[in-house]
């Protein structure tokens, strides 16, 4: 019995198997979903990723065995490559969009496309052999010169992972002087999920390039198909428990009615940092577990960006951070009264506003820190 074929069939059945699970189950998510149109986005376009990503594995395997020679099997299998890609850039794109007006540009596909059919119809095979004689003791140059479908594939999945990494950066960046909700928003669960990426859709480079790799059963082959069962998984876990939240900056200022835009239009913007602090400590707003600054302008007659000017400049925080440090005052105000032996930690926690005890870790040793700081 050949045990190198088995473990190999068991591991692209595995991959294969996981997908279709994870496809199934935001089907059936999908199909009971009929509020948020765009979480039924977000859903369609990873359910898209999944049945690309079977498409390739199963073809990847038919080929790696000779279990089907079809050209244009191998040139469907190149075009899905290019698709895993782009998908994950849509899906990337639709949860970190901020503007209502920006929409996604729907050229990638057409270009994707037009790549893939270039590719297929215009085939490099005569002389191949040759040539992989002539450079066999340049791996490298051999691969560049033999293995070109590979090299564009690898090209354009990195710029796209590439392009969706620094995506979710920029979208880090505004959302913390946004929204109190650091654990949703903040969308920290991708970062692992990209690591996954980088390993992946680039990774046949590394494949045909070093004979290592190429011949190692462990690394070749099992390695890859058990992180991509991860990343597959680890995507449809978080889509499907929504670990994430999708309003933009303008959209959510448009839920203020005209009425009262315009009686905040009539008023200053300047903030009085007594005001302010007297509004804070009365109606406790940071008690909101996803409070976002949006939900502060009419009652202090502002606008987004002023206001988040002024806790920047007043309190050198953040929105996020600032609301987080009220949360943390209230915690503290709770556990040094008699009642709070009635409640557990975690129920203060909770009710101060925070979603989680990591959250409110975070918070505690950053104000621990800078308590220690102040006192020297």
């Amino acid at each position: 019995m050949d045990y190198d074929f088995f473990f190999i069939g068991i591991s692209f059945s595995a991959s294969v198997f996981s997908t279709f699970l994870c496809l199934v189950l935001l089907g059936l998510k999908l199909a009971k979903n009929t509020s948020d149109l765009v979480v039924k986005q977000v859903i369609i376009i990873l359910i898209s990723f999944y049945a690309i990503s079977i498409f390739f594995y199963s073809t990847t395997f038919f080929e790696a065995f000779s279990l089907v020679h079809l050209s244009c099997i191998n040139g469907l299998n190149f075009q899905t490559a290019l698709l895993m890609s782009l998908l994950f850039y849509h899906f990337i794109f639709v949860l970190t969009r901020l503007k209502k007006a920006e929409k996604f540009n729907y050229f990638n596909y057409v270009a994707c496309f037009v790549i893939g059919l270039l590719v297929y119809f215009f085939p490099s095979n005569e002389g191949r052999e040759d040539l992989e004689l002539l450079f066999s003791e340049n791996g490298f140059l051999a691969f560049l010169i033999t293995k070109k479908e590979i090299l564009i594939a690898s090209m354009y999945n990195v710029m796209y992972l590439i392009l969706s990494l620094y995506r979710l950066m920029q979208y880090r960046k505004i959302i913390s002087n946004y929204s109190s909700d650091e654990e949703q928003d903040a969308l920290l669960w991708l970062y692992p999920i990209f690591v996954l990426g980088f390993l992946l859709l680039p990774g046949s480079i590394v494949f045909y390039v070093i004979p290592v790799v190429k011949n190692n059963l462990f690394l070749g082959q099992l390695m890859p198909n058990g992180l991509f069962m991860f990343f597959v998984i680890s995507l449809c876990y978080n889509v499907f428990c929504e670990n994430f939240a999708l309003g933009t900056e303008d959209i959510l200022e448009e839920t203020i009615t005209a009425n009262k835009l315009k009686k905040t239009k009539e008023k200053e913007l300047f903030i009085d940092k007594d005001i302010f602090e007297q509004y804070i400590a009365d109606k406790k707003p940071y008690l909101n577990p996803q409070l976002k600054i949006t939900d502060l302008l009419y009652d202090l007659m502002t606008n987004r960006s002023y206001l988040s000017q002024f806790i920047n400049t007043t309190y050198k925080m953040n929105f996020s951070q600032y609301i987080n440090h009220c949360r943390y005052l209230e915690y503290r105000n709770i556990q040094a009264t008699l009642d709070s032996k009635k409640k557990t930690q975690e129920d203060i926690i909770l009710a101060c506003g925070f979603r989680s005890y990591e959250s409110f870790k975070r918070t505690q040793d950053s104000f621990m820190e800078k308590e220690v700081i102040n006192q020297r």
